[in-house]
């Protein structure tokens, strides 16, 4: 049976002209007929016949030239990703006679006669010169844009270049340190830059992609205007002794973009970091910088698995994981986490009725899933957890869960018992201070107690003990590889996170998105059944949890799907601000 079905009455529409590029190979280049009016299918999903992808995938079926190898579908998004053709993968681009469309592309429709480019690699990149400065030298940036026609770099005008930092309250809007526009040559000049780590980039690209600078400092007799052959080294980390973690001067500098470089090297091929506490953690760091493709692999296996447990704090935690990433809380991959919490509460206490660890993961989460302070059940686990609160201030004894629970009551303090118990959980934390710095010569005690320093309003560098600050502490605990000193691999790992999350500057709290409330119950979603369906025959399909029938999900019987409020997170703003092949 032939591939290109035709019905009485349906013409044929016109053919469009497809060619792919990799670098220096064009691995396909052709004319494709498009389809009839109608529907095919694609590992389970409705795909209209005349998309950009359709074709793509007619193309795959008619030629060995290519295969596309990895193709994913995202339920959070109803999208889907062209990870890889061939080897290549996750930088995918195309173009519609010669515009990037906005549609992703399994939404951009064609009608005929179109010229389709797709290729591998970046729209757009500066060029550092020299990579690396000292405080004496200048930087040259030039902004060039990809021809993809030809495989060139040509030059790129009307744009500004920015020298920026990470902004710890909105990974999407980076701190510019310097700006200038590009001359008719696509460069800027900078000069003057402090002794530091940089990201730079195209201001219009929504700094998308970035070049690192680092920039160090002039030693004595070097002059500006050129380059020493510098940057930094593997010892530069010794040579500068003197840092700054979240603009506060530390003794010995904690490298914040190191500890994420090990994190990311302990990540697995399925996305995730090994067993479900170390993923769990790993994911809310993640989410606190900007670590896209990271996050990307993570997202992908979170919408694949699901957790079973006895303990409610798993299920607490990966909510916590979950919505700091943007995915639904209520369902995610069929599972009601919120559900998992909200049925546990007894009247009193969720879970646990000899432990208060669980209900104060259970106020972090529902404070953030719609749920508000003035509600009986959290206002009942309020008053159990305020029950808890040892005589001198501390919870379980734990400088940690004193830490976690100060951020947990965050939303509470207007209510006077609350705000008492947070003086004293303060005083204990005060008192129980090292003179190093930290808290039970732990990092991640130290990590947790720094969530509740923050959730106070407070600054870190003014929480001092014999002259040395939280931030000292984890200084010295860094090890060359970046993550915290630890033999045990999974414990560094965890323990890293826990770091990286409080060294973000922003809470738990802060990290995970906001979702609407949904109370519990069953609703029935009809899947729209369209016509004219015919199933492509080629595409190397990923494992999917399909359903050809009703979906039925956790929820309230009168309200649809839950949704994200209409701030949207680093992740959709990611594919609305640049251009990828989804």
């Amino acid at each position: 049976m032939g591939l290109f079905l035709s019905a009485r009455g349906i013409v044929l529409a016109a053919d469009v002209n497809l060619t792919i590029r990799d670098g220096a190979n064009i691995i396909y280049t052709s004319s494709i007929p498009l389809q009839p009016t109608g529907t095919i299918q694609i590992q389970g999903h409705d795909l209209d016949a005349n998309s950009v992808l359709s074709v793509l995938n007619d193309a795959d079926i008619l030629s060995d030239s290519f295969t596309i190898t990895d193709l994913q579908y995202y339920d959070s998004m109803g999208s889907f990703y062209l990870k890889c053709i061939n080897s290549s993968c996750d930088n995918w681009q195309y173009t519609v006679n010669n515009s990037y469309p906005w549609e992703s592309i399994d939404q951009k429709i064609l009608s005929g006669g179109e010229n389709i480019y797709v290729y591998f690699g970046p729209q757009n990149k500066v060029v550092l010169s020299p990579e690396n400065i000292n405080t004496n030298e200048t930087l040259t940036v030039t902004a060039q844009k990809y021809d993809y026609e030809n495989n060139t770099w040509t030059t790129r005008t009307g744009v500004t270049i920015g020298v920026t930092q990470p902004n710890p309250d909105d990974p999407w809007t980076p701190i510019e340190i310097q700006t200038g526009s590009v001359d008719g040559n696509g460069q800027a000049v900078f000069s003057s830059i402090p002794v530091g780590s940089y990201d730079v980039g195209i201001k219009e690209d929504f700094y998308f992609p970035t070049e690192a600078l680092t920039v160090t400092e002039a030693s004595s007799g070097e002059g500006g205007g050129g380059s020493s052959g510098g940057g930094s080294s593997s010892g530069s980390r010794s040579k500068k002794i003197e840092g700054s973690v979240l603009g506060a001067e530390t003794k010995i500098k904690f490298d914040l973009e190191k500890a994420f470089e090990f994190l990311i090297s302990q990540q697995k091929e399925d996305g995730s970091f090994g067993e479900n506490l170390y993923t769990d953690w790993t994911a809310l760091a993640l989410a606190s910088g900007n670590y896209q493709n990271q996050v990307i692999k993570l997202i992908k296996y979170f919408e694949e698995s699901k957790i079973e447990s006895a303990l409610l704090t798993d299920y607490e935690r990966r909510a916590l994981a979950l919505m700091s990433l943007g995915l639904n809380p209520y369902n995610t991959n069929g599972v009601n986490y919120i559900g998992k919490i909200i049925s546990s509460f007894d009247g009193k206490q969720f879970g646990d009725p000899q432990e208060n660890n669980d209900d104060v993961f259970a106020l972090i989460v529902l404070q953030n899933a719609g749920f508000s302070a003035d509600e009986k059940m959290l206002a009942s686990s309020v008053d159990f957890i305020l029950s808890a609160q040892g005589e001198n201030g501390s919870w379980n004894e734990s400088a940690d869960m004193t830490g976690a629970t100060i951020e947990a009551f965050s939303p509470f303090t207007l209510n006077l018992t609350v705000k008492d118990a947070l003086i004293k959980a303060k005083d204990y934390l005060k008192q129980k201070q090292k003179d190093n710095g930290g808290w039970n010569d732990s990092a991640s005690s130290t990590a947790w107690v720094i969530e509740g320093i923050l959730a106070m309003n407070e600054k870190i560098e003014d929480w001092k003990k014999s002259e040395n600050t939280p931030l000292d502490f984890l200084a010295t605990m860094q090890d060359i590889d970046g993550g915290i000193k630890n033999d045990n691999v999974k414990n560094k790992l965890w323990e890293t996170a826990y770091v990286a999350s409080a060294l973000s500057g922003k809470t738990w709290n802060e990290i995970m998105q906001k979702f609407n409330k949904h109370e519990e119950g069953v609703v029935v979603i009809e899947k729209k059944i369209l016509p004219k369906k015919q199933t492509a025959k080629k595409i190397v399909e990923k494992t999917e949890n399909l359903n050809t029938g009703p979906i039925t999900l956790p929820l309230n019987t009168t309200q649809p799907q839950p949704e994200l409020e209409q701030k949207k997170g680093w992740f959709s703003r990611f594919w609305d601000s640049i251009f990828s092949v989804f």
